[in-house]
């Protein structure tokens, strides 16, 4: 039994059903949280990265077939939903077997938790491998359980999200702890700040995650409601949810002026910039109010579509703000 289609055609199915955009943002996100903020702060400490690359190119593989493997077996639980709401995808869906669904599950679960070990292995610190079960472990029961419980599922999905630059920080946190006694105050500010930072990305990508997932909850009613989702629009309807949109909405913007204004603009590499709050506001800020007014106001029957656009551009600019933040530590703005 062929286990991964061979043709081209098939290969499209496969790149599709693993969704592939979704990995690459994967993949950016740990390399800009490595390379555009643990490296550019440590360089400007004069600290150099514990966590070897090889270590760091395990993590990323481990993560990325970890989720490979939950859009295998979100698509096994999902083909009545998805037959209602996405007839397009559920017969590229139709192209793999369900048996097949679940073999790629277990294959990709495995070689996503022995890369997981193996950069455990690497930083030190075998237990972080856990971390890779227990990854593994939610986005299976979201799929099969979690996701048709109010509330529930959409968090347990955002907290897995939060976790990938959260990854980072912790291998690399634990390559450096077997030196702890030789640390000097730079050092220790160095760590420091590099480790608020990433856990500030992995709150933003936390929020930003949960309102996704409450748009596309919208965007899904008819196949949900048939099939017995308990979702927030299923539950009490898509307008309250759009105030719970808005309401996340206007509590991210606050939170990230604020997070700008009384910490960041405070940092030593943004003093006199004026690329860094201009970012912050026009690509961030600016769209999130967006967000905001639309959830609020419009009645458009495509509105949800457009919400959903709209915040998938908010998680990629916020991403990219890593790369103005190296910029600005290296001095080029």
């Amino acid at each position: 039994m062929h286990l991964i289609p061979k043709n081209k055609n098939m290969n499209t199915t496969f790149l599709k059903l693993i969704r592939w955009k979704n990995l690459f943002i994967i993949i950016l996100t740990m390399i800009a949280m490595r390379y555009a903020v643990t490296q550019a702060l440590f360089s400007n400490y004069k600290l150099y990265l514990a966590f070897p690359r090889i270590g760091f190119i395990f993590l990323v593989l481990g993560i990325v077939f970890l989720f490979i493997a939950g859009n295998f077996i979100n698509d096994y639980f999902d083909r009545k939903t998805d037959y209602i709401n996405k007839p397009l995808k559920a017969l590229l869906g139709f192209k793999i077997r369900r048996r097949q669904m679940i073999s790629l599950n277990i294959i990709f679960n495995i070689l996503g938790i022995i890369c997981g070990f193996i950069a455990a292995y690497f930083a030190n610190k075998l237990i972080i491998g856990f971390l890779f079960i227990f990854i593994a472990a939610v986005l299976w029961t979201y799929s099969a359980e979690l996701k048709r419980i109010l509330f529930i599922g959409n968090f347990s999905l955002a907290l897995t999200i939060a976790l990938i630059p959260l990854s980072v920080a912790i291998t690399e946190y634990f390559a450096l702890e077997h030196s702890i006694l030789q640390w000097e105050e730079n050092s220790i500010r160095a760590i420091k700040l590099s480790v608020q930072l990433i856990i500030g990305f992995s709150i933003f990508a936390f929020i930003f995650t949960y309102i996704r997932e409450l748009v596309k909850d919208c965007i899904e009613y008819s196949g949900d409601k048939a099939t017995g989702i308990k979702s927030f629009p299923t539950v009490i309807g898509k307008r309250k949810t759009d105030f719970i949109i808005s309401a996340l909405s206007l509590i991210s913007i606050t939170s990230i002026i604020l997070i700008w204004e009384i910490y960041l603009s405070k940092l030593i590499f943004f003093r006199d910039y004026l690329t860094a709050p201009f970012y912050i506001y026009a690509f961030i800020v600016f769209p999130a109010v967006l967000l905001f007014l639309i959830a609020l106001t419009w009645k458009a029957s495509k509105k949800h579509k457009t919400m959903l656009n709209l915040i998938n551009l908010i998680i990629i600019f916020g991403i990219l703000f890593s790369f103005i933040f190296s910029l600005a530590v290296y001095g080029k703005i």
